[in-house]
């Protein structure tokens, strides 16, 4: 089991290849609710695993917890955030998980992408209908203000200068997360798989319209993901960091254009003998 309220330094930062902090104050629609905020000392986004105790690599805990700009009047997160995840490593995202909180009725679920191509933040769109929903409770939910408690390394709590930033934290049963996946075509997937997330708040649950961490703006860009910068690194839903490996055709590739550089080296220093 996850501890929903445990204390940031039990959990993980999710990280991306320029270090991506992500901008105040940048969401497009909606309030500061739904605005994704941290900088290099103040993580936006974090991920934890709960392993069941088991054998098993498929059973357990995942959890996300991210920081957003304020918790509006009347109190409660009240608009909707998916992390998608590429389970693949093909650049389109293969599943949303995450709360919508816009509608009737509060959930946490797991959401299938659209239609659309689903690698860039214009191709993408997401199935409003969840694959699963979760009530939230006191045990896969949780939306509180960020304090010397829950964030101990933090250096402010208040990141976009307005009111006091919010953690807000979920957590779904992972064997569901591998048999939708596997519903979709990847087979195989457990708590050691190498995935990437993409982040976004909306302000209802059928497409990412409100703030992508990582990036100023951009919720209609056309470039893709890794294009923007708000593609993960890789890492395992425990959390550990993954090294992609280097494409052998790439590597032999680069080995022969380093060859005949030094054998063009080599003549030119001949000649001037």
């Amino acid at each position: 089991m996850v501890d929903i309220v445990s204390p940031t330094t039990t959990w993980t930062p999710v990280l991306y290849a320029n270090n991506n902090p992500d901008p105040s104050k940048d969401q497009q629609t909606g309030s500061a609710e739904g605005d994704i905020v941290g900088n290099a000392l103040n993580p936006s986004v974090y991920t934890t695993f709960g392993n069941a105790g088991t054998p098993s690599l498929t059973d357990g805990t995942l959890a996300f917890r991210v920081r957003l700009g304020a918790d509006v009047q009347p109190g409660g997160f009240k608009t909707a955030l998916f992390v998608g995840i590429d389970a693949n490593a093909d650049g389109a995202l293969d599943l949303f998980l995450g709360i919508n909180n816009s509608g009737s009725a509060d959930m946490v679920g797991i959401w299938n992408p659209g239609a659309g191509l689903n690698i860039s933040p214009n191709s993408t769109t997401i199935v409003s209908t969840p694959l699963a929903s979760y009530t939230p409770t006191a045990a896969n939910y949780s939306w509180m203000q960020v304090t010397p408690t829950n964030d101990p390394n933090a250096t402010s709590f208040d990141l976009d200068g307005g009111n006091p930033d919010f953690f807000l934290s979920y957590s779904i049963p992972f064997s569901d997360i591998v048999a939708q996946l596997a519903a979709n075509g990847i087979t195989g997937f457990n708590e050691n798989s190498p995935m990437s997330y993409v982040v976004s708040t909306a302000t209802q649950a059928n497409t990412l319209n409100q703030d992508l961490n990582g990036v100023a703006g951009s919720v209609n860009s056309a470039l893709t993901w890794a294009q923007l910068g708000v593609q993960s690194n890789m890492m395992t839903p425990a959390g550990i960091a993954v090294v992609p490996e280097v494409n052998s055709v790439v590597g032999i590739i680069g080995l022969l254009v380093a060859v005949a550089a030094h054998q063009r080296l080599k003549r030119r220093r001949s000649g001037a003998k």
